[in-house]
């Protein structure tokens, strides 16, 4: 795997929570990959129990790849297949 792949994209930060969220300091990869899940699950309508935050704790500890792989899977899960 070439370094390339490792790399998390930034993650858009609406306006108003720049400063709620100190958005001066970069968030770590774990921290971006958290986000990037919480977002695909809220998106899929998944709601999170505990169980679940210690696995979204766990994944977002792999490279952003493997990260992305799972919210594609989680993004196709939640479409229609009529």
């Amino acid at each position: 795997m070439t370094k390339d792949m490792d790399i998390t994209p930034p993650l858009p930060v609406a306006e108003e929570f720049r400063t709620e969220m100190n958005a001066g300091r970069p968030l770590s990869a774990t921290q971006a990959h958290q986000v990037l899940l919480y977002c695909a699950l809220d998106a899929a309508c998944v709601p999170v129990d505990p169980p679940d935050v210690q696995a979204i704790v766990a994944l977002a500890q792999l490279d952003y790849p493997t990260v992305q792989a799972v919210i594609d899977w989680i993004t196709t899960a939640r479409t229609p297949r009529w």
